[in-house]
């Protein structure tokens, strides 16, 4: 049986394209409400910096501006992975049920633009 709490570091498997982009996103959960910074954001997620990092499994939200694009931006989603080696952070997997459309399109148009295409598996 798989430990949900274990650390992860997996290689390279992401399918969505993404943006590398260091943005100051305001994030939130039950127990904090802190600053932090993006390393990089796909339609289905984003990997923020952080030195206190939340467990697996937890909801949370972000709020955020992206370049060149006047929208606030929240999203929700879940914790899946953290990284404890310097620099430490974690990644949210977006909750495409509470995630409208627009929203996710938003993030869509912002990684083509700017983004790296998807690693095939």
């Amino acid at each position: 049986m798989v430990d949900p709490t274990r650390e992860v570091v997996a290689r390279e498997r992401r399918l969505a394209a993404r943006a590398s982009i260091r943005l100051e996103a305001a994030y939130e959960d039950v127990d904090r409400q802190v600053f932090l910074t993006t390393s990089d954001i796909s339609e289905s997620g984003v990997y923020l910096f952080s030195p206190d990092l939340p467990p697996i499994g937890l909801d949370a939200q972000i709020t955020l501006e992206l370049p060149e694009d006047p929208a606030i931006l929240r999203l929700r989603g879940t914790v899946v992975r953290r990284r404890t080696a310097k620099p430490t952070g974690f990644a949210l997997q977006f909750d495409p049920k509470s995630v409208p459309e627009s929203l996710r399109g938003r993030v869509r148009r912002f990684v083509t633009t700017f983004g790296e295409a998807p690693n095939p598996a």
